[in-house]
């Protein structure tokens, strides 16, 4: 049974296997094992999906163990507000990591005077 409305510390640590609503397009989803993880559901401003429709998509935020319910909400309300600005947060949350290669010749010019 899926609850609506905002979630509690309390209901959070004693919640049955299922999707809870937060409000939002906040939810804690708790696996049949007991673990329990935050998601959130957005739509992106603009972009499509192949149908043609709005482009939906659920991000993960955390575990419930590591992610404070206020923490979880913060994070959402980012997720929203890039999606409303029409940005992605799949692609744009993310920073790009360097190649092995610049990694390398970065450390071998650091090293070079040594």
């Amino acid at each position: 049974m899926a609850l609506s409305g905002k979630l509690t510390k309390k209901l959070v640590e004693n919640l049955q296997a299922g999707r809870h609503g937060d409000g939002n397009g906040l939810y804690l989803v708790v696996d049949p094992s007991g673990a329990r993880r935050w998601i959130v559901r957005v739509v992106v401003k603009g972009q499509r999906n192949r149908k043609g429709g709005p482009l939906r998509t659920d991000f993960g935020l955390g575990s419930a163990d590591l992610v404070t319910l206020p923490q979880a909400r913060e994070r959402a309300l980012e997720y929203r507000r890039m999606a409303r600005r029409g940005l992605n947060p799949r692609y744009n949350g993310k920073r790009e990591a360097p190649t092995f290669e610049e990694v390398a010749q970065q450390v071998h010019i650091d090293r070079l005077p040594t």
